[in-house]
């Protein structure tokens, strides 16, 4: 639940970021504050921020986020008779996912948002899908968890 949570507010925050920087570079172009050439250029370099830095970011996020929950998951030791547990979890959090999921449809829907739901199509691709990339990360943390294999023997380290 907490990487359903964390990437939606992370897609959230990059694609109001996304909206933001280009139109605020726009306006530096149009209002002539800077005519010298590496004025221009900075200004190009902040609109390319908006589009494809804030992809590539948003991709090493997920990433990062999906790597630490595999991580979590193999270092965690847990009862099988927890699965029932988590099972009933990761159901919640695919019901939430599919909420989730149309708070941010009916966002970039909304008309003023068209130019950069066009250049933002990684965060739009994750945050369409977010409910199978939510269970499939499920998926493979409810293996890790509870089919690892434990050299303790039912001890705990060190009693």
């Amino acid at each position: 639940m907490v990487f359903l949570i964390t990437v939606f507010v992370f897609a959230i925050v990059l694609f109001i970021f996304a909206f933001i920087i280009p139109t605020i570079a726009d306006g530096l172009k149009t209002a002539g504050m800077n005519e010298s050439s590496e004025g221009a250029q900075a200004i190009d370099e902040m609109g390319e921020i908006g589009s494809i830095t804030m992809q590539r970011g948003f991709f090493l996020l997920m990433v990062g986020l999906i790597i630490s929950t595999m991580i979590t998951s193999f270092l965690v030791r847990t009862h099988p008779i927890f699965i029932f547990l988590y099972i009933l979890f990761l159901g919640i959090t695919i019901l939430l996912s599919v909420y989730l999921g149309d708070a941010y449809d009916k966002l970039v829907a909304t008309p003023i948002f068209a130019d950069t739901l066009a250049s933002q199509t990684f965060i739009n691709l994750v945050m369409s899908n977010i409910n199978i990339i939510t269970l499939a990360v499920g998926a493979m943390s409810i293996i890790i968890v509870f089919a690892k294999f434990s050299s303790f023997r039912g001890r705990q380290p060190g009693l």
